[in-house]
């Protein structure tokens, strides 16, 4: 399921599920999977701030402390590519990697976590049908 790649025949567009609630669902019922996906959801937004925030001021110990707290809440959706790229955000900023590097991964990171976003948000609603 994670990383498959769903071909939507209409529209010929490739789409790649960034998430899993596999974890989720193992842990409790569906509506506790709900909660967990409306939390996130509702976090989301800042740590998109943050981290465009943090390394406009290039306060980098900050921006790694924030990514690092955003992997974890990606690791509980199983959301691996995501996680990668926030490990190699990490590991750029510790390495010095230029300024104009770290503003390419940010932005690829965060088109994935609005793709994300979105998914979750379909993902809570088609549970929500099938309650």
């Amino acid at each position: 399921m994670l990383w498959q790649v769903i071909s939507l025949k209409k529209a010929h567009i490739m789409e790649e599920i960034l998430f899993d609630t596999t974890l989720l669902d193992e842990m409790g019922s569906k509506k506790s999977t709900i909660r967990v996906l409306e939390y996130y959801l509702e976090e989301s937004p800042k740590y998109l701030l943050d981290l465009d925030k943090l390394l406009a001021e290039r306060d980098f110990p900050s921006l790694i402390y924030k990514s690092h707290k955003l992997k974890g809440s990606l690791g509980m959706l199983k959301a691996d590519l995501l996680v990668s790229l926030i490990y190699q955000l990490e590991t750029a900023v510790s390495t010095e990697l230029n300024f104009d590097k770290l503003q390419e991964l940010l932005g690829l990171i965060k088109e994935k976590l609005l793709l994300l976003d979105t998914q979750l948000f379909q993902e809570i609603k088609r549970i929500k049908d099938s309650l």
